[in-house]
């Protein structure tokens, strides 16, 4: 089996660490790094590197949920490949499904699991060059914004008044952005042909994993082996009503009984749709667009995961 780790190139000393340690955990070994050079640099890599290899490939993707998310788009079609997660990046939410991300930091064993399938989630629009898959949670509306926006602030620069004060781009883009403009989304959302909100919706998630955001259990209920995607719609509502309900969405309670609000559903094929362009986020990666349609493929790559 060859081993080849997947290294953010501009992380710049903490970079250096990682190798140190990859070097000493895998002397002895058939091993190769690779460091990435910009924004889904990796794809194109990794789909000419397996196109080449006569062996089995386990692929590290050592980073945040980006990483993750770059590297399993481009394995999927690749019987020969596996894909590892070495989760040292911010949320690292994906792994959460699995418990402690402790035992993913340890190289000897992800050297020593077995490789499982599991499901993808396509996501496909005429606004897209291409199709993408996400490994994690497909995000729009609300939260959406907030990342738009605060991803816009962080390259921008605040205005006077928010800079002055040194507030997080997110931050401020929660309350300046998202509040004013983000509960009230003209996207229609249809799960298998079902027609789940009328004309608006405050937020939505199409899941494979069960968090986002770095701390929002948003399927609690999510199984990345069933075949199928989570659908959570959460109505338009008022400030009182949002303040009401974000402490139990936080902690995944929000399904724990039936609430007007919202809308949850297990589906194969989702489509939503709005008269103009909106954020939406797929495993933190942001697009734009107004009409997408996303399915779910059953056992798309292979997951290592570690006792």
């Amino acid at each position: 089996m060859k081993h080849l780790l997947i290294v953010n190139g501009n992380a710049g000393s903490f970079s250096s660490v990682l190798e140190d340690k990859i070097n000493e955990a895998f002397k002895g070994l058939d091993y190769e790094i690779y460091k990435t050079t910009g924004p889904r640099s990796v794809i194109p890599f990794l789909k000419e590197y397996l196109k080449k290899a006569k062996d089995t490939v386990r692929v590290y993707a050592c980073g945040g949920d980006g990483t993750v998310h770059e590297v399993a788009n481009a394995l999927v079609g690749f019987k020969n490949a596996e894909l590892a997660i070495v989760p040292v990046g911010t949320g690292n939410d994906f792994v959460k499904i699995y418990g402690d991300k402790e035992k993913f930091l340890d190289f000897k064993k992800l050297q020593e699991a077995k490789a499982s399938p599991v499901d993808l989630s396509k996501l496909e629009s005429p606004d897209l060059k291409e199709e993408m898959y996400s490994i994690n949670v497909i995000n729009f509306g609300f939260d959406a914004i907030v990342g738009a926006m605060g991803n816009y602030y962080k390259e921008h620069g605040l205005p006077e008044k928010a800079a002055k004060k040194n507030m997080n781009p997110y931050d401020y883009a929660l309350k300046n952005d998202a509040m004013k403009h983000g509960r009230f989304n003209d996207i229609e959302v249809y799960a298998d042909g079902e027609k789940l909100n009328e004309k608006q919706m405050l937020l939505a998630t199409l899941s494979q994993g069960q968090y986002v955001g770095g701390q929002f259990k948003c399927a609690p209920k999510s199984d990345n082996t069933d075949g199928l995607i989570d659908v959570c719609v959460l109505k338009t509502m008022t400030f009182l009503g949002l303040g009401m309900i974000i402490g139990t969405y936080t902690k995944g309670k929000h399904l724990d009984k039936k609430r007007k609000k919202i809308v949850y559903r297990r589906a194969k094929e989702i489509k939503f749709s709005g008269p103009k362009e909106f954020d939406v986020c797929v495993d933190g990666e942001m697009i734009k667009g107004n009409n997408f349609t996303v399915t779910v493929v059953p056992a798309a790559i292979n997951l290592v995961i570690p006792e």
